[in-house]
């Protein structure tokens, strides 16, 4: 046991809350040794699962094999199929390598013909509901079916040696076709619950970070998971940022697996309970109170100053969460308030009617056209396209210029994606002795803007709780997990629970 495990066998409190109610919490109790996580996002049509050793190991609900072999198995649904060989019709998108297989094809496809013009394309074409398949080969688009069922049934993978993977990431543990809430077919990762927190700290920040901003991450991410299980019927949370990212095997690291090791079984909680560990990329300079972004006031969830989000401004890929511009023309923002289920037309303004004290937007008016529509809380972020909600919004008039280094692609790409015209090229040109012109580069471009809203923030994400730069920025400065933790949730204790 590590010594901040040992300093954490019993409940060690670390600030008080005057006056404050009673929080929503989960109850204490040792975390399980192994959870079970959706994988593959809101649902798949389809999934391909192989195994990175020699084989794999596939059974049904019952126990029995399915399969077991070095093939890549596909697991579909709504799979359509002749009716009077059960054999798939090929996908006209794919072309088989095998002459033989090109000649199978053709024949399949003129008896299917024959049999449409006799029978009626009724009497020849069938829906499976779900059937799983062996590729044969890495271009094999139907393979050898292995099951069929009227709906999606549940398959676990195993594999024998090595690793299981799907859709290009490698998972510990085994994968399994489930369905979800809403009756989607998915893929449930069964795996450590050690394993998946360490990937979930290398997920959710850099495992190049400071070993105690890790630590503080990895008991936030032991908190948050404590408090989510079980909330789903065929598994416990989501593999993304519904919850928490989970990356498996490709976002572990030493440095993570020390980090979950080192806090084992370490939760934060208030007054006896697990708190709602909420957080985010960045802060903007300041969290703020829960009941401003979500519907409950929650006396750990108050508003603290985090200056140390600025630490953000000097990594190359960190800064624009730390401070942002966000530039749109008025047709491209009613399109987008379309494809969210917002008509107001074309917007003519946007008016911001509410602030919290700490200058986040709690309400929002967006004016066009043909009416107008508000906007409540940290719902601006999704309808106008931000970062955070720490923001200001102006319209700019058309017809004003910019000049750009030519090396500058990122703001010519948005200056093009905006419309902007350009209007003229800048040289720098070479003389020789003689002053006659021997080269001359492009050394930047003027374009003239059109008339758009334009932007300005700071943070990235609802800024609730922890800020993981400010986490970051405090442990460069030498701050503890502890003391990092303290600051982001008021009036915690730090409890050891048990398990990993």
């Amino acid at each position: 046991m590590s010594v901040l495990a040992r300093a954490l066998v019993s409940t060690i409190v670390v600030a008080p809350v005057v006056g404050a109610g009673p929080a929503d919490a989960a109850p204490l109790r040792a975390l399980p040794e192994t959870i079970r996580v959706n994988v593959s996002g809101l649902g798949t049509p389809s999934a391909t699962i192989g195994s990175t050793g020699s084989s794999l190991t596939v059974t049904a609900a019952d126990g029995r094999t399915l399969y077991r072999g070095a093939a890549r198995t596909v697991a579909r649904t709504n799979v359509y199929r002749l009716a009077d060989d059960g054999v798939a019709i090929p996908d006209r998108r794919t072309a088989p390598n095998d002459p033989e297989e090109w000649a199978i094809r053709r024949e399949r496809l003129r008896e299917a013909r024959r049999a449409e013009r006799e029978l009626g394309p009724r009497a020849i074409i069938v829906v499976v509901p779900f059937e799983l398949a062996a590729l044969r080969s890495p271009d094999e688009p139907i393979g050898d079916r292995i099951l069929r069922a009227d709906r999606v049934t549940s398959v676990r993978y195993q594999a024998d040696d090595g690793l299981l993977n799907f859709n290009g990431r490698v998972f510990r543990g085994t994968l399994e076709i489930a369905v979800d809430d809403e009756g989607d077919m998915i893929v449930v990762n069964t795996v450590r619950t050690a394993d998946y927190l360490a990937s979930v700290v290398g997920a959710e920040i850099p495992a190049t970070w400071m070993p105690e901003a890790l630590a503080a991450q990895a008991i936030a991410a032991r908190t948050y998971l404590l408090t989510h299980l079980r909330r789903h019927r065929a598994y416990d949370l989501e593999g993304d940022v519904r919850d928490q990212a989970y990356g498996g095997l490709g976002t572990e690291s030493d440095s993570t697996v020390r980090a979950v090791e080192r806090t084992a079984g370490v939760v934060a909680t208030f007054r006896g309970a697990a708190i709602e560990a909420l957080y985010s990329a960045n802060a903007g300079g300041i969290t703020e109170d829960s009941e401003n972004v979500y519907a409950n006031a929650l006396p750990y969830l108050r508003s603290v100053p985090s200056p140390w989000d600025k630490h953000a401004e000097i990594s190359s890929w960190g800064r624009t969460s730390w401070e942002w511009t966000r530039e749109i023309t008025a047709p491209q923002l009613r399109d987008q308030l379309l494809v969210r289920g917002i008509d107001v037309g074309e917007p003519q303004r946007i008016e911001l009617l509410d602030l919290a004290p700490t200058g986040r937007v709690m309400r929002a008016r967006v004016i066009g056209s043909r009416g107008s529509r508000d906007i409540g809380k940290d719902a601006s972020r999704y309808y106008f396209g931000l970062r955070s909600s720490l923001f200001t919004v102006e319209v700019r008039p058309g017809g004003e210029p910019e000049t750009v280094d030519y090396k500058d692609a990122d703001r010519i790409r948005t200056l093009e994606g905006l419309g902007a015209r350009r209007v003229g090229t800048s040289y720098r040109v070479v003389r020789d002795d003689d002053r006659k012109i021997v080269a001359f580069f492009v050394t930047s471009f003027t374009f003239e803007l059109p008339a758009r809203f334009e932007f300005k923030g700071k943070g990235f994400g609802h800024g609730v709780g922890m800020s993981q730069w400010g986490m970051q920025g405090m442990a460069l400065e030498g701050a503890s997990a502890e003391r990092i933790l303290a600051h982001y949730y008021l009036g915690i204790a730090l409890t050891q629970v048990g398990g990993p």
